[in-house]
Parts: C-alpha cells; structure tokens; sequence
C-alpha cells in the first residue's frame, strides 16, 4: 500500500477557453485503479501545442492542462498497482489506446494534453501501463525530451524508412525536436544524412551534429542542389512538404521512401503518379508510435548512449515565456521545462 498524498493544489499550464495560457493552482489528481502518481521533474514543448493554442488541432476540448512529453517519480499508486512501481524514476509514453497492432493505431488514439491532462503541471495521473524507467544516462531533463520527438522520428526510420547503414538519408526542415531526433538516430545507424532549412545557421549546426551537408529550401534550385550533393537519396523524413513532389525527383533514388510526419509546409501538394511508381517510391504518413516502439527506441538510446538535442531549459514558472519563445521557430532541438 501507498502513502496518500495530501497535496490539495498544483501549478499546472492551462490553456482557457479563450485559447489564453494561464500558469495557476488547480487541484491535484488522485490515482485511479490501474494508475499511479507521477511527479513531474521536467517536460517538454512540441508543435502540437502551438496548434492546440491556435485552435487548429482535431477534438478541441478546452480548458486542458498542455503537454504531452515528461518525466518524473511514481510517487503514489492506485488500487491494483504492484508496490514495486513506487519511487520509480520513469519516463511517459506520451499518448493513450494505441493498441495491439503495431502498424497502426485504434481510432480512440490520443496524446497527452488535450483531451486528457498534459505533462506541464507538477503531478499527472496515468495508467501504469504508460510508465516505462528512465534511462540511468539520461537526466530527467534529457528524458523529458525524447517521448513524442524521438518516438516519431524512429518510427519514420525504422518502421516506414526501414533504415540501413547504406542508406542516405534526407531530413527536411532540421532544427525542430523530431528533426534533430531523426539526425541522431540516423547518424547512429551508420546512414549518411542531408538536412535543409531556411536558415543557414541551422544547416551549419546540422553539419557540425554529423550532417554531411544541407541545402537552402528557398532556393529556386534546391532540388538540383540536393543531387548534386548527395548523389541521391533513399529516405526523406519529411515534416515541410513541397508543395509539388515532382521536385523530389529530381533527388529520390529508386525505391526510395518519403515519410511524412507533419505539414507546415504545403497542406496541399501534387505528385506525378506515374513517375512515382515507375520508379517505385513510397509516400507514407506517420505520426508517433506505439508502446513497443518506445521500448526499442530506449533500449537503441541506451544502447549507443544517445542523448537528445535540448535548445534552451524554462523553469516551469516561465512556462508561458517558453511557448512564446517556441513559436518563434529559432531554436535548434527541444525546449524543455524543469519542474
């Protein structure tokens, strides 16, 4: 049996009907049957946020608490709950009702923080089943970095990209957490990675991280560019797609595998269809993965001793500076809350 916790009030980031944040006191959760207790010592901001806050997310459910990536301490357990898990050091699979398939999820899917309470307040409420132990080399801060990033870029290489030590590799729009995870989990499979960006500081820093070398998309001729570069490329990962794909032809080797995982580029695109499949190139959707993946992507982590790219650290006081500061788009890597 666990200790009850008599925590009556927590900060937690809110985001108001009116779609304004406000950092206030709300009442602490309980555990359910099933759930545990977890303090949170860090999370992390995505871009799901800033499309939350903007009202431009599927199921809008306001007011909700954001946040979808985090790690932290089980410190109290539902009835049902083996004691074992108390005092845990863990880190959040990020999303709710994947299910038993692995190349897909059910249709009740969700991520943390919106519907369901987020990661950015300094307890949350989940099933024990989400509860997976931090990797010892990771430091809560880095842990918080990895859920939603990290889960989708290895899902995009591995599952869809299915990577190789042979492969060359593509990563549009690198500074962002999914694209510096993709870098780094690249790079550790032995595969050669290109990156663009419109920002050439970004593709320098990218060079610096172990990019062979990168290519400004607001170039009319980037696409030529990217050839002449690389020779050619097996896999883009790809969260700012073009809004003509018939420009990837001019890079994709045959066989090669585009895998989307976002849309801040064009929503709306064209593809040549029949130059696709003559030269057999696969167009796949993505987004995150399931419970099974995150356990491969820690044990890889761990393996290769593979830390996350963190930007910049908020305290959890500054937390509304923090999106602010995210929706900037300047930052290279994660931006990350301690709590």
């Amino acid at each position: 049996m666990s200790q009850t916790l008599l925590i009556p009030l927590m900060k937690a980031l809110i985001l108001k009907e009116d779609k304004t944040l406000l950092l206030g006191d709300i009442e602490s959760p309980a555990p359910l049957e099933g759930e545990v207790l977890v303090k949170l010592h860090a999370s992390a901001l995505n871009h799901r946020e800033l499309w939350i806050q903007k009202g431009l997310y599927p199921g809008m459910q306001l007011p909700c608490i954001l946040g979808a990536d985090g790690s932290g301490t089980v410190v109290e357990l539902g009835k049902g709950v083996e004691s074992s898990l108390l005092h845990q050091e863990c880190i959040l699979y990020p999303a709710y009702d994947w299910g038993e398939a692995e190349h897909r999820p059910t249709r009740s899917f969700r991520v943390l923080g919106m519907p369901d309470p987020g990661t950015i307040a300094d307890y949350i409420c989940v099933p024990k089943t989400m509860i997976h132990p931090k990797p010892a080399f990771l430091s809560f801060t880095e842990a918080a970095a990895l859920p939603v990033a990290g889960l989708t870029a290895w899902r995009a290489l591995t599952r869809h990209g299915r990577i190789t030590a042979t492969d060359k590799v593509l990563i549009t729009g690198i500074g962002g957490g999914v694209a510096q995870m993709a870098l780094t989990l690249a790079k550790a499979y032995g595969a050669e990675v290109f990156v663009t960006s419109s920002n050439q500081s970004k593709i320098q820093q990218a060079i610096a991280s172990g990019a062979t070398g990168g290519v400004n998309y607001k170039e009319e001729n980037w696409p030529r560019q990217l050839k002449a570069l690389s020779g050619g490329l097996d896999i883009v990962v790809d969260s700012s797609p073009s809004a003509e794909l018939a420009n990837y032809l001019a890079f994709m080797n045959y066989g090669g595998r585009i895998v989307y995982y976002g849309s801040t580029g064009s929503p709306k695109t064209t593809i040549p269809l029949s130059k696709f499949f003559l030269r057999h190139i696969q167009c796949i959707g993505t987004a995150m993965g399931s419970p099974r993946e995150f356990d491969q992507l820690l044990e890889f982590m761990t393996q290769k001793q593979i830390r996350p790219v963190i930007d910049k650290v908020f305290d959890l006081s500054e937390s509304i500076e923090a999106m602010h500061y995210l929706s900037q788009g300047n930052q290279i890597g994660k931006v990350v809350i301690k709590h």
